[in-house]
């Protein structure tokens, strides 16, 4: 495939041989009894009649991907938090090239989730299936303090916690990425998440927040698919982690700082620590990166859009490649 992309001199051009999307999982739903309604979608176009009634496809996720010309390692199933979409790994707010292009450049097949319910999947908007009558819409003023930015009060002045390498003159552009989401929903974006294992094959899955608790039930379900699990901030994680039959999975769970200041994550820290002796004794390889620890101070809980975002995914990178040891260098076997 011709297609060369290139985010400029220094980074050199970008050879794809494929690029594209589908959509995976999910069911048909037939929908009867529902009323009609009377709807004028443009002043060219007279009114018409809307009937909701009929078959529908739902509970799908949408996936993009992109595979490098020359593949070196496994593919890469790269998942969004709560309230966000695919496009969290596909730029920074201030411009820089995000972890989709990072791990293309680093030989992966690299695979963007768009899980049931968001984004591009679409959501279902009559009664009948596991919504919530309205969702959630994270404030601005709410992502401020959730993603550990700066302290509550702090977004009016953008002030941010002292040495934060959020792109903080940009944060305006991350909150125009969020999207309504459901708390009623995980199930779903599990299945949907088993779904994509189950079509692209053996693969390493990185997951943020939220969607580090739906990658390690969806692992945990098909173990033979995951080679390994990367989870930044996760919650929502097994209870106990269970042993598979193909073994368990190695796991890495990356945290950033200022997680001292909120309670939130105090609590989050300790569940990390505690899940990750879980799968140790399992006899699983289980590592943990306390990144200001590491000598890498002033993540916010978006590691992926920070202004040391390449670095972090260079530290992904090296783990991955250390606790993989098969399928290296294949080509995905997706079927469209």
């Amino acid at each position: 495939m011709g297609f060369v992309a290139s985010t400029g001199p220094s980074a050199g051009p970008l050879s794809l041989s494929a690029m594209g999307s589908f959509t995976v999982g999910g069911r048909r739903l037939r929908v009867s009894g529902q009323p009609a309604q009377v709807v004028a979608v443009s002043r060219d176009l007279p009114e018409f009649v809307v009937d909701p009634n009929g078959t529908y496809r739902v509970e799908h996720a949408y996936v993009q991907y992109f595979i490098p010309a020359e593949p070196r390692h496994l593919p890469v199933v790269l998942l969004h938090g709560g309230g966000l979409t695919g496009s969290c790994w596909e730029g920074t707010p201030d411009g820089r090239a995000g972890w989709v292009e990072h791990f293309l450049r680093a030989g992966h097949p690299v695979y963007v989730v768009d899980n049931a319910e968001r984004g591009r999947a679409g959501w279902w908007p009559l009664p009948g299936l596991p919504y919530e009558e309205r969702p959630v819409l994270r404030s601005a003023e709410a992502a401020w303090e959730t993603f550990r930015i700066g302290l509550p009060g702090g977004y009016d002045q953008l002030r941010p916690f002292p040495g934060c390498l959020f792109p903080v003159d940009h944060f305006d552009h991350l909150c125009s990425q969020v999207v309504p989401r459901w708390s009623t929903t995980t199930d779903l974006g599990v299945a949907a998440i088993e779904a994509l294992l189950a079509k692209i094959g053996r693969c390493v899955v990185i997951a943020h927040s939220q969607g580090g608790g739906v990658a390690a039930h969806a692992a945990e379900r098909d173990p033979d698919h995951v080679a390994a699990l990367v989870l930044l901030e996760p919650h929502g994680l097994p209870t106990p982690p269970k042993a598979a039959p193909a073994g368990p999975t190695p796991q890495l769970i990356v945290a950033g700082d200022f997680i001292e200041q909120s309670t939130l994550y105090r609590h989050l820290r300790a569940r990390w620590h505690t899940y990750l002796d879980d799968v140790r004794s399992l006899g699983a390889r289980a590592d943990f990166y306390d990144l200001p620890a590491m000598g890498h101070p002033g993540n916010s809980h978006m590691v992926m859009m920070d202004g040391n975002s390449d670095l972090v995914a260079c530290l992904v990178q090296q783990w991955l490649v250390q606790a993989t040891t098969q399928g290296e260098g294949k080509t995905p076997r997706h079927r469209e």
